[in-house]
């Protein structure tokens, strides 16, 4: 009987673990890495929404989520997708090119190594720069997305960052 009561805490112990996604293990991106610099930090969120690039204007909007359709392959890690969007309606210009994106949630800033960049097909001022296999944040809590380009033909470097990002739950 004691082996009988032993047994069924233990399995409920780690069967209670296997779906627990707070865990550290989880939280760590398979895309990336998370890291602790307050000075990256700092220039994240002191960066703002828009910039002006050889006298036209870019601003980002950024969208993160975690999708929670069925899958075989749970966890559901985060999932962001940032616009870049020249705001006089033309093509974003050739010379434009995407260095990094950051995600900073309260310490910890996810730094995506791959990012998938696609112009916007049906609105061609727009480019989508997307990060997959994220951490698994929670659901409801905040983010700041930053966004580092190059003017390829300057080497100028902008810094762009949009607060505030909520994280939702797509099903």
């Amino acid at each position: 009987m004691r082996f009988s009561i032993l047994y069924l805490f233990v399995m409920i112990f780690l069967v209670g673990g296997c779906v627990n996604d707070s865990s550290p293990e989880l939280k760590t991106p398979e895309n990336g890495k998370i890291i602790i610099d307050q000075n990256l930090k700092s220039q994240i969120n002191s960066s703002p929404p828009s910039v002006v690039i050889n006298d036209t204007e870019y601003r980002i909007e950024s969208y993160a989520w975690r999708d929670f359709m069925p899958s075989i392959n749970p966890p559901v890690r985060l999932i962001v997708n940032t616009t870049l969007i020249r705001t006089d309606g033309e093509p974003v210009q050739n010379n434009i090119e995407i260095l990094r994106q950051y995600v900073v949630k309260d310490h910890e800033i996810w730094r995506p190594d791959d990012l998938e960049t696609r112009q916007n097909q049906s609105s061609p001022n727009q480019l989508n720069i997307i990060s997959r296999e994220g951490p698994t944040w929670e659901i409801g809590s905040t983010v700041t997305v930053g966004v580092e380009i190059e003017n390829a033909d300057t080497g100028n470097v902008y810094w762009f960052s949009v607060p505030e990002v909520e994280i939702v739950k797509t099903q």
